[in-house]
């Protein structure tokens, strides 16, 4: 296994445990050790970007360039974000 490669695989092994601490979550509430918790799998999700980028690996700058590994997270959006928002072609909701 090369250096991409392993790094591929830090990536997904943190992304399962970023969907498991998702679902903990939506188990047991948003307690502080979970907010804990994802803080930690954020900041592991930065340190494989960081090594990933020091091994020439990732992209240089931060906007998720070519060869960078970009996390999407698995949470639900806040459904806030959406509400003025028009369906494209239909136009805005009516109310009706």
């Amino acid at each position: 296994m090369g250096v991409s490669d392993d790094l591929t695989a830090a990536a997904g092994h943190v992304a399962g445990l970023r969907r498991a601490v998702t679902a903990l979550s939506k188990e047991l509430g948003n307690t502080i050790d979970l907010q804990r918790l994802r803080d930690d799998v954020v900041r592991l999700a930065d340190d494989v970007d960081l090594v990933a980028r020091g091994a020439g690996v990732g992209s240089q700058d931060r906007a998720g360039g070519p060869g960078e590994i970009v996390f999407i997270p698995d949470e639900e959006y806040d459904p806030s974000l959406w509400s003025d928002a028009e369906d494209e072609g239909v136009g805005p909701s009516r109310g009706h």
